[in-house]
C-alpha cells in the first residue's frame, strides 16, 4: 500500500504547471531546484508563488524520500519520482 506524500492541492498545482507551462521535470539536489522551463520561476513577483510552492513540494519529497530526487512528467500528467 502506498502513502500520499503530496496533497491534492500540490498535485493540482503541478498538473497546472505541466499543462500550462510544459513542465517536464523537477529536480531537487544540493544545487537547489531545477526545471525545464525557467519562465515558471523567473524573477517576477507574479511567479514568486510558483517558486515558493515548488520549494515546499520539493522539501516534502526530499524529507519523505530521504534523498535528492527528480520528478519526470509524461503525457496526461503521469509522473515518476527517481532518487538521484
Amino acid at each position: 500500500m502506498s502513502e500520499n506524500i503530496l496533497s491534492v492541492e500540490d498535485l493540482r498545482f503541478l498538473e497546472n504547471l505541466h499543462s500550462r507551462f510544459g513542465l517536464e521535470f523537477l529536480r531537487y539536489d544540493d544545487s537547489g531546484i531545477r526545471i525545464n522551463n525557467d519562465e515558471i520561476i523567473a524573477d517576477d513577483l507574479s511567479k514568486a508563488d510558483h517558486y515558493n510552492l515548488l520549494t515546499e513540494i520539493s522539501k516534502k519529497l526530499k524529507y519523505r524520500l530521504n534523498s535528492n530526487f527528480q520528478m519526470n512528467f509524461s503525457s496526461g500528467f503521469h509522473f515518476d519520482v527517481v532518487r538521484v
